[in-house]
């Protein structure tokens, strides 16, 4: 009679980690681990932005306080934060408020006509 297997102590589980690409520069944004809410736009004395995007070409269209990403579980959403310029995935503008559940490959623009885009990856 053969004995039961114990788990390995030292198997490691994998955990997808997603990030964010800049389309036109190729610039990694990772999304950190333990946020669960992350706001994108540029510097402002009301409420900085985790992710700065100031320093992308164009990022004159994008708000001060633009968009917010959400993170439960490794999935990714995001929601518009009444951005002037609005935000969109794979070509679709979202509402503000509007929380849009985000896959590995789709692209986020920060403004219309794509100047500020982003592609999600995970590991």
């Amino acid at each position: 009679m053969s004995q039961p297997t114990q788990p390995d102590s030292m198997t490691q589980v994998q955990v997808r980690q997603p990030r964010l690409v800049h389309v036109r520069t190729g610039t990694v944004v990772q999304i950190p681990q333990h946020r669960n809410v992350l706001l994108i736009g540029k510097p402002n004395d009301y409420l900085p932005p985790d992710i700065d995007v100031a320093g992308f070409p164009d990022a004159d269209i994008v708000s001060r306080i633009h968009a917010r990403l959400v993170v439960v579980d490794n999935q990714v959403a995001i929601e518009d934060m009444g951005s002037t310029n609005g935000t969109y995935v794979n070509g679709q503008r979202l509402r503000p408020g509007q929380r849009c559940p985000l896959r590995t490959g789709d692209w986020i623009a920060l403004g219309k006509e794509d100047k500020v885009t982003f592609l999600l990856q995970q590991d």
